[in-house]
């Protein structure tokens, strides 16, 4: 039986970590400094990319998983930190990862999230933070800034 070594400390380099598959996110979208900041930090934590999990809702956060040469999957809206917290409880050498936006994260996922939290699993939670639902085009997510409109202060 032929056995395969496993780049460790060093040896990964960030393109090990590329999928190859063309990223489609809108141009401009910060989302592309997330991707090139892991693939670039990661090399760096010495686990070997057999070893990283990237789980993710629905978004445009959730492509993450297509362009990481990594062990990966999408979940259902609002219900990855669900999925991970099963994936680490049944292999907990594993790096879980957790990829979703704020939409997804806080509002759908939200008891999911303040769940995982309580009973303090040991995986990562990526935030792709942007304050709106993008798929939507705009529409306000839970860590959208409030709107004020002057006309309601009468009744404030």
């Amino acid at each position: 039986m032929e056995t395969l070594a496993i780049p460790t400390n060093g040896s990964l380099t960030s393109k090990d970590l590329d999928s190859g598959i063309d990223v489609k996110w809108c141009p401009g979208c910060g989302d592309y400094s997330i991707l090139k900041q892991v693939q670039t930090v990661f090399p760096e934590l010495g686990v070997p990319k057999e070893k990283f999990v990237f789980i993710s809702g629905i978004g445009c956060s959730s492509r993450f998983n297509y362009y990481m040469d990594t062990y990966g999957m999408h979940s259902i809206h609002g219900r990855a930190a669900a999925i991970a917290s099963g994936v680490k409880a049944s292999n907990p050498d594993l790096s879980v990862w957790i990829v979703s936006g704020d939409g997804d994260a806080f509002s759908i996922g939200g008891n999911h999230f303040i769940h995982l939290m309580r009973k303090n699993f040991d995986v990562n939670y990526l935030v792709f933070n942007n304050q709106i639902y993008s798929l939507t085009k705009g529409q306000y997510s839970p860590t959208s800034e409030p709107t004020v409109y002057p006309h309601l202060s009468l009744f404030l």
